[in-house]
């Protein structure tokens, strides 16, 4: 299985402070099934900065520590860039998720619709694919229509069900969504990564409600943890539960 969305690098962003917690978390997601992780360290001007170059030593630096200590985890390489005023500071310079076209987008709160759609054709002239972040956690993208969908209780089989399960480009016939900035990305074949976390309601009920939407939308075509430290895989897939 692969994590397309995970803060394992330590010490690039909010994810974590040392290499031993680093492996730590790699132990862990080996446990629950990975055996590749994308890493995706946020780049926010002025808070987390760091260059590709960096990451990319990073990983390189991480990947031999995890091959000495046994553990069977691929690292490739990634951004999570936030779609602020900045961002197009960084756009002769992108790096797409490794062997992909795919590059992940954070959209901040009370962002307009008109510079999500600016910013996401910049990087479509690259012949580059926006990959949106965890959308259902996007205020743009909550709909009314939510309060109607019922909530069921995330299982780990569930769970990994959803990495494994083919991607969805359109809609299903059944729903349909009157949101324009949505439907715009779907018609320009835009990525759409889900947290694992959402489906399971560690971010709240509302967040919980619109991933259960989306999905029912059939526009995810990617998974992640997005997980940021070791208690947050065990929290994720509930290893403190089985000790």
């Amino acid at each position: 299985m692969t994590d397309y969305h995970c803060h394992l690098l330590p010490g690039i962003d909010d994810g974590p402070s040392s290499v031993d917690e680093s492996i730590e978390m790699a132990r862990l997601l080996s446990k629950a099934g990975y055996d590749t992780v994308y890493c995706t360290p946020h780049l926010i001007k002025g808070r987390y900065e760091a260059d590709n170059n960096s990451v990319k030593k990073s990983i390189n630096d991480l990947q031999e520590a995890l091959n000495r200590n046994g553990i069977p985890l691929k690292l490739l390489h990634g951004r999570e860039y936030y779609l602020d005023s900045n961002f197009m500071d960084y756009l002769d310079d992108l790096m797409p998720l490794e062997n992909t076209s795919n590059v992940l987008i954070e959209i901040p709160p009370h962002t307009y619709p008109g510079m999500v759609e600016d910013s996401l054709s910049a990087i479509m002239r690259q012949n580059l694919t926006p990959m949106l972040a965890h959308p259902e956690r996007c205020e743009l993208f909550v709909e009314k229509k939510i309060t109607d969908v019922p909530r069921k209780k995330a299982t780990l089989k569930s769970l990994f069900h959803r990495i494994n399960s083919s991607p969805l480009p359109l809609p299903r016939q059944e729903e349909e969504s009157d949101n324009k900035l949505l439907l715009w990305m779907i018609g320009n074949k835009c990525a759409f990564q889900s947290n694992l976390p959402s489906f399971k309601g560690i971010y709240g009920e509302k967040i919980q409600a619109t991933a259960q939407y989306l999905d029912s939308l059939g526009v995810y075509t990617h998974s992640g943890t997005d997980a940021h430290s070791p208690g947050g895989v065990k929290k994720l897939f509930g290893f403190d539960e089985l000790q």
